[in-house]
């Protein structure tokens, strides 16, 4: 899950492997009590994986069932993680219901104190049903992938445990102002002491004793001033370990200080412009599904890098951390964001309490999740809503609270279709624009008249300052299919329109950036019956620069010209 060990002293291990696995078409496996009694026609999934991979369950979309067998040799306390399930998870132990969990693309975790010796039985229900209320919604342009999609982790932690780590600093030139923050959560029955050591690296550099009353917890809080840190850059990375420990247990972290601002339309790193040269990446492939494997992120990221890209834009969900730990390495910035996608979501959506409260959880897990990679340096709350109404701009004033809240340190965005009614430019620091001149409409001639006046209308609104982005551009071409002239689903059109429409947006200063939809081809959602997606040749959305098994078009080969040559 990581490029470095998060725990040294405190044991863990992983769960991944083959579980027991049966669809649950009819819906009847709660009131059937299969929690309690697994049925006996189980086949055995992968985990991870996504169970849309295996052979007959190319298209389910429903609920699933897992069940894994531990043994735990002593009485001891227990950590489940579940590191990513797609939907609704159940999770039962023993039979009984540790807890609920809605999501897909974050963590979460159950402690089991004082679990007894013996044989013990893990049963996760699991729903990867999309509706009208879901995030994302029923009808969204990617595969509705289901199952256990990242790794499931056990850890067996002593009476006394870290329960977080938080790094926050000031920082001014090079002089750092690091505020460190941990929660020590006691599961002993009686009064517990324990040691404290802070490290950076190999370093120690504070050392205390910690004393927490049976089954309670405590916050503690050490500041210290760091002169001369090494500044993590664009292209430059300088990345500090911070170790926690105590007699029984540890906690790594890993950080970079950087400084993040916005100033005469472009993001300003440690004092310095960047133009933003990216891609949409989603983390999926044909093979794997969201369940991507390590070993493709490093080569998802050396071509990339080859293309001349210094971010990178996660579409349209929290991605792996193992992920963003390559991106903190190798210097690159990140654009986050939860995975509400709204181009065909009814404005009545947005108004809905369940609705919202499933969005400002994704929001709180997704900053959790990311919070000290360097790399990122977006929070993005949404894409593609209809952002013309009043409702969408009371959801959104919601939201881009909640994230000022949970860290003021980053640049709140968004990606509009509507640049030229959106009322919501106002409500954010960065503006992405999502707009297919070229592909869906008009041809890419049409960029600088929108833009045009979509600076009038920014200036308008008050927003004239931003940095604005352009998040997705960009036109199909089927790998392999060229010619003599650029047509439709061509490569040769592709790269045409492209091309286009990168050299009008380097041309215009008032945009500090460039996302081209999309990295890779990626598998569509595309049913006989659903009028949606019906563009999507070979059920895929073929507008990446590469295939979906990274073999690159001619669109690869000539932006990785053009983005090589801005030196900016």
């Amino acid at each position: 899950m990581r490029t470095f060990r998060e725990h040294h002293i405190r044991h863990t291990e992983w769960l991944d492997g083959p579980w027991d696995f049966i669809k649950d078409t009819e819906n009847k496996g709660i009131q059937q009590k299969w929690f309690d009694r697994f049925p006996h026609e189980y086949t055995p999934m992968y985990v991870p994986a996504c169970w849309n991979n295996e052979i007959s369950l190319f298209d389910y979309e429903g609920v699933g069932w897992y069940r894994k067998k531990i043994h735990v040799h002593e009485t001891q306390h227990i950590r489940l993680i579940f590191h990513a399930v797609l939907g609704h998870s159940d999770v039962y132990l023993d039979g009984n219901h540790l807890g609920y969990h809605y999501g897909g693309y974050t963590p979460f975790d159950f402690v089991i104190p004082s679990l007894a010796a013996g044989e013990h039985e893990i049963i996760i229900r699991t729903d990867s049903t999309l509706d009208r209320l879901t995030i994302p919604t029923e009808h969204v342009d990617w595969f509705h992938y289901g199952g256990i999609i990242r790794s499931v982790e056990l850890q067996r932690l002593p009476d006394l445990y870290i329960q977080d780590l938080k790094i926050d600093y000031d920082l001014i030139g090079t002089d750092a102002d690091v505020q460190i923050s941990l929660k020590i959560k006691s599961l002993s029955s009686t009064h517990a002491t324990t040691s404290l050591t802070l490290f950076e690296g190999s370093n120690e550099f504070h050392s205390t004793r910690i004393s927490v009353d049976p089954g309670e917890s405590i916050d503690y809080q050490f500041h210290a001033n760091w002169s001369n840190v090494r500044l993590w850059n664009v292209g430059e990375s300088q990345l500090y370990s911070i170790h926690a420990q105590t007699y029984d247990d540890d906690k790594v972290e890993r950080i970079g200080f950087r400084t993040i601002e916005t100033k005469d339309h472009r993001v300003w790193i440690n004092g310095s412009p960047v133009y933003l040269k990216g891609v949409n990446r989603h983390e999926e492939h044909p093979e794997w599904g969201f369940a991507f494997p390590p070993k493709l992120m490093s080569k998802d990221l050396d071509i990339i890098r080859e293309l001349g890209c210094n971010t990178v834009r996660g579409s349209h969900y929290p991605q792996s951390p193992y992920w963003l730990d390559l991106l903190d390495e190798h210097g690159f910035v990140f654009w986050s964001e939860i995975p509400m996608w709204g181009a065909f979501m009814p404005n009545g959506t947005v108004k809905e309490s369940l609705f919202q409260k499933r969005a400002m959880t994704m929001i709180e897990e997704m900053i959790h999740l990311h919070y000290h990679h360097p790399s990122v340096i977006f929070w993005s709350v949404h894409n593609e809503i209809d952002s013309r109404t009043q409702d969408a701009y009371n959801m959104s004033e919601q939201l881009v609270s909640l994230v000022k809240r949970l860290d003021s340190s980053r640049l709140v965005t968004f990606a509009t279709m509507h640049p030229l009614e959106d009322v919501l430019l106002p409500l954010f620091d960065v503006i992405g624009i999502n707009k297919y001149y070229g592909w869906y409409e008009g041809d890419t001639n049409n960029f600088r008249d929108m833009l045009h006046q979509f600076h009038e209308r920014a200036a308008a609104l008050g927003a004239g300052d931003r940095p604005v982005l352009m998040t997705e551009f960009g036109g199909a071409g089927i790998y392999g299919d060229v010619g003599w002239e650029p047509r439709l689903f061509s490569e040769d059109y592709q790269a045409k329109i492209v091309t286009e429409a990168l050299a009008i947006f380097r041309d215009d200063p008032k945009i500090g950036g460039t996302y081209i939809w999309q990295f890779a081809d990626v598998r569509g959602a595309l049913s006989s019956d659903s009028p949606y997606f019906r563009d999507r040749a070979r059920s895929f959305n073929n507008k990446g620069l590469v295939n979906e098994y990274r073999k690159p078009k001619q669109s690869y080969r000539e932006v990785s010209q053009i983005y090589k040559s801005w030196n900016e």
